[in-house]
């Protein structure tokens, strides 16, 4: 497959880089907005939906200004109204679609042997592949960053010059349900916008969530922490002999899963498949660990129909040299390519 469109956003504050982001990618945003219109009629009118964007807004403008601010110039720069962007960076929040079992995420962290890595297959429906985009922000400050996005969201996964990485991933609790907070995405850009480890951590800790997530931050200097959000608290998983795995499931605490995968606990596979490969790990190694096939279809790398849910995207991110690797698709069918920050 062909890689995915780059959006360059250089200029000096929020909402100007996001009315960049808007014109460069308002093809994308498009098809994204179309997609969750079509998604969201399985439980709201698109009036309904609005509502619930602009009071959305209102909680993320207080949480983090310049996030609101992107989202607005995402908005103009391509033409949809703001409820728009808002309704598409809220999406998990406002539908609580039926459970899908989606992505697996992982650290390896050996910095005696060179290997610090931080990686992710992202497993949503096929169609998502249509408006994904690379977003990479060059700041006056020096700040750069670049990451995953479905467009008009805020970055997904992704990797700072400070040396802070994210992937994040679904989980589903029984304390889970509708309400208003600050969408996951907003909390993710804070993250990612963060100067070190200890910041991006900071952020996590004693949010007021709705719904359950799972954010996994590690850095360059060599340390990682998994934060298994839940509404109420979050659970920090520690590197267990520099790994982690993760594949939607509490791990601290199993009994706040309200459901989990009944054919293969990918975090488990990832966890044992990191351990069996640890000295022959490298950046070829893992990219054959994430084309796992175990429990196939719903595997590490996983496949199914236009309907189903299908790894979209492959990154890992190699802490050690501040590459990022990027693949669209499966990554047992296509390659990863090197992005610079």
């Amino acid at each position: 497959m062909s890689a995915f469109k780059v959006v360059t956003l250089d200029a000096a504050t929020a909402y100007e880089r996001g009315v960049q982001y808007g014109q460069q990618a308002s093809a994308e945003i498009g098809i994204a907005v179309a997609y969750y219109k079509k998604k969201f009629e399985k439980k709201y009118s698109w009036e309904q939906v609005s509502a619930l964007a602009r009071d959305f807004l209102k909680a993320s403008e207080k949480f983090y200004a310049e996030a609101a601010d992107e989202i607005r110039g995402i908005a103009n720069g391509s033409g949809h109204p703001v409820e728009d962007i808002m309704a598409v960076n809220a999406r998990y929040e406002i539908s609580q679609f039926d459970w899908q079992k989606e992505c697996t995420t992982g650290v390896f962290l050996e910095p005696e042997n060179g290997n610090k890595f931080i990686f992710k297959n992202c497993d949503l429906g096929r169609g998502v592949q249509a408006h994904l985009v690379i977003l990479h922000v060059i700041r006056p400050d020096g700040f750069r960053a670049i990451g995953v996005a479905e467009a008009g969201q805020l970055i997904r996964d992704g990797y700072n010059n400070q040396g802070v990485a994210l992937v994040n991933s679904a989980l589903r609790g029984i304390t889970d349900g509708a309400g208003m907070a600050v969408p996951g995405t907003v909390v993710r850009q804070k993250v990612w916008d963060s100067r070190s480890f200890d910041e991006a951590c900071g952020t996590q800790r004693g949010m007021f969530r709705t719904v359950s997530t799972n954010m996994l931050i590690a850095a360059k200097a060599g340390c990682a922490v998994d934060f298994e959000c839940y509404p109420g608290g979050e659970d920090e998983v520690s590197p267990k002999r520099g790994l982690i795995g993760t594949g939607n499931r509490f791990t601290i605490d199993p009994t706040r899963n309200r459901i989990i995968d009944p054919n293969i606990d990918r975090g488990l596979q990832m966890r044992w498949l990191l351990e069996r490969k640890r000295e022959q790990m490298n950046l070829d190694t893992l990219k054959t660990i994430l084309s796992d096939h175990t429990g196939y279809p719903e595997s590490i790398c996983r496949h199914a129909d236009d309907v189903g849910h299908s790894t979209v995207y492959s990154i890992i991110i190699d802490l050690s040299n501040d590459g990022v690797y990027i693949c669209n698709g499966n990554p047992c069918e296509n390659e990863y390519i090197r992005y610079e920050l």
